[in-house]
């Protein structure tokens, strides 16, 4: 069980890390891992976040997730650290969250943020637009009450409250949606500069152009506040590809009822699967990846045995 202790060594009680887990930094998504699948809630068993508590390695979210959904994530886990945001459309740096923020980072409420993406309005507002131009009815959230949300992804209300702040991207249904609508839709986003992606049964609409940039961001400011990072990166998507293939390390971590998609294999070869699926599988890779890397770098850990 999760103790009461912060996961990041900037909290009290927490030392920071030294020596070579100093180098290290998981960036992970969370839905298929962290997230209990279906009800999106946390669930109880996280021996996996004591292992890297016990050794000061930060945990960093990057997720299709927004803002407010990830910082009560946060909240949940004791986290605090940089995450990235709404398909690579933000990377936010909380206060506290490192020595110093960025000269290059805009303040936002709460920290600085570093933006990819352009304003929630002008997307919707694009989107609008070319599904109109096309004939193709679609249902956009910002259309939606927080009731329509919530039966729309099948949450509770105070998770569709959280899923409705959205600050760069918008997410859609196509009613009636057939493989060809879908392609002239996501033809006609990307000559206006919009990128579109599945997440779920809906869809995704951003304007930041890929994933990756968020992390080299990351990987660049980390470098600038203490030294060159690790990077090890969990996916649990096609999607993540984009940006897991530029983590030092890559994992995959299979859905429940899903195999690892060939086209990932494809895409990169070098990425390492776990042997179980979920949150099991997520927390597998910490203990073999983290607690390998460690003894790698030249700091025996006998804590890893478990």
């Amino acid at each position: 069980m999760l103790n009461n202790r912060p996961l990041w060594w900037r909290q009290p009680f927490v030392p920071p890390a030294t020596g070579p887990a100093k180098r290290l930094v998981v960036v992970t998504d969370i839905d298929a891992s962290l997230l209990e699948g279906g009800t999106r809630s946390l669930h109880d068993e996280r021996a996996a976040l004591d292992f890297l508590t016990a050794r000061g390695v930060p945990v960093v979210i990057n997720s299709s997730r927004t803002r407010a959904e990830i910082e009560r994530v946060h909240r949940t886990l004791r986290l605090q650290t940089p995450f990235i945001s709404e398909q690579g459309s933000a990377l936010f740096v909380p206060h506290g969250s490192l020595p110093l923020v960025p000269s290059y980072a805009h303040p936002s409420v709460g920290g600085g943020v570093i933006e990819f993406g352009r304003r929630y309005y002008e997307v919707v507002e694009t989107l609008r637009l070319a599904s109109h131009e096309l004939g193709i009815e679609i249902v956009g959230f910002a259309e939606l009450s927080i009731e329509d949300v919530a039966r729309e992804l099948g949450v509770p209300v105070v998770e569709a409250q959280l899923a409705k702040v959205r600050e760069y991207t918008e997410l859609f249904r196509i009613v009636g949606e057939t493989e060809p609508r879908r392609r002239r839709l996501a033809k006609a986003l990307r000559r206006r500069g919009l990128r579109c992606v599945r997440v779920g049964t809906h869809h995704l609409v951003t304007a930041a152009p890929d994933r990756a940039a968020s992390l080299w961001a990351l990987k660049a400011m980390w470098t600038e506040v203490w030294n060159e990072p690790l990077i090890i990166g969990l996916a649990d998507s096609e999607d993540d590809i984009a940006w897991v293939r530029h983590a030092d390390v890559a994992i995959f971590v299979q859905r429940d009822g899903a195999n690892v998609p060939s086209r990932v294999l494809s895409k990169l070869p070098s990425i390492h699967v776990a042997r179980s699926r979920g949150r099991a599988g997520w927390s597998e890779a910490i203990f073999e990846c983290v607690g390998s890397l460690l003894q790698q770098l030249g700091a025996p850990d006998r804590r890893f045995v478990h």
